[in-house]
């Protein structure tokens, strides 16, 4: 087979999937190889460019773009990589299918990104105790002790994210309750009930003590499971002006989609998405998979709305090959 320009030698270790099976996460040094980033950067740049990328300069970033809309002909180039696949998916322990690819930048000096937070937003139409994951990449390097500008992250054996992701549905419903009582509940509640379970000041406390944040260059990522809790660091005085950075959202190859909790999702929309103000959501990929035909436990990856579907999917080994070190048949059930 002819050598591909994304090709590359790296192998998982034992170390590194014992590591990322206790902790949640793992920062892999030099992941992407030169080629590689050179071909994320210039989607970043591209997406980050449309007219379509919501600016959220007053808020958190101040530029995203939820999945994009240029052919993905060369990311599932690198998906299709033997190093990659065998990486992501022997440190998982899961095959996995894409979902979509997404990119945040932030300004100096003027972004504090996201506070503490599990991706609910990004797997609300998987059942919630079916795997997940991030892959991602930042485009600039990162001085953790210096601009800063990444992200700090806590391990899940110290605390885990999982019941965010119930609490997300009893939200919908306490507002429900709300209403039906005469009360007007506003967005606003909506987003403060949301963040406040790892924000309050006593969870917000824990988390800052335990956090891990590391430095990075691009070809360096970090992969991390959905109940991981993370959050942005703002970028500091430094030399950089602004940080962007790649990811791609994966879930288990087998995952379901969860029609409830995609529903819950929509719930800002159908209160506030009308008005002088209306509410406008950065993504509705959750539903728009029901409105392309998908049912309530449905296979995802063979989801009508994902049209390319077959080349979302990886898988660690062909069969009949032996698997590589660390992967899920030397790390037993």
């Amino acid at each position: 087979m002819a050598p591909h320009p994304f090709d590359h030698d790296f192998r998982v270790t034992r170390a590194q999937a014992e590591q990322f099976r206790r902790d949640g996460f793992i920062k892999i040094e030099g992941f992407l190889n030169a080629s590689a980033v050179a071909m994320l950067q210039d989607r970043v740049d591209v997406e980050l460019s449309r007219g379509t990328a919501v600016d959220l300069r007053a808020v958190a970033f101040s530029k995203t773009q939820y999945d994009f809309e240029a052919s993905k002909g060369v990311v599932f180039e690198l998906l299709q990589r033997p190093y990659f696949r065998q990486a992501l998916c022997g440190l998982t322990g899961h095959d996995l299918f894409l979902t979509f690819e997404l990119s945040f930048e932030i300004e100096k000096n003027v972004n504090k990104g996201l506070p503490w937070h599990v991706e609910v937003q990004s797997f609300g139409f998987q059942f919630a105790e079916e795997f997940g994951c991030t892959l991602w990449a930042p485009m600039h390097p990162i001085d953790a002790s210096g601009q800063g500008g990444g992200m700090a992250y806590v391990p899940q054996h110290v605390l885990s994210g999982e019941f965010v992701y119930s609490a997300d549905l009893a939200v919908v419903e306490m507002l429900r309750a709300r209403e039906r009582s005469g009360a007007r509940p506003g967005a606003q509640d909506y987003f403060d009930l949301r963040t406040g379970f790892l924000n309050s000041p006593a969870m917000e406390e824990l988390l800052e003590v335990h956090r891990v944040e590391d430095d990075f260059e691009p070809g360096d990522v970090l992969l991390f499971n959905k109940m991981v809790a993370h959050r942005s660091v703002m970028l500091g005085e430094g030399e950089l002006p602004r940080r962007a950075a790649y990811a791609m959202r994966f879930v288990d190859a087998a995952s379901r989609y969860d029609l409830n909790r995609a529903r819950a999702l929509e719930f800002p929309v159908e209160q506030w998405g009308k008005g002088l103000f209306p509410y406008k959501p950065l993504t509705r990929q959750h539903i728009e998979i029901a409105e392309a035909g998908a049912e309530h436990g449905d296979p995802i990856a063979q989801c009508a709305y994902f049209s390319d579907r077959d080349r979302r999917m990886i898988k660690e080994k062909p069969d009949g090959l032996s698997a590589p070190v660390g992967s899920r048949r030397d790390r037993g059930p």
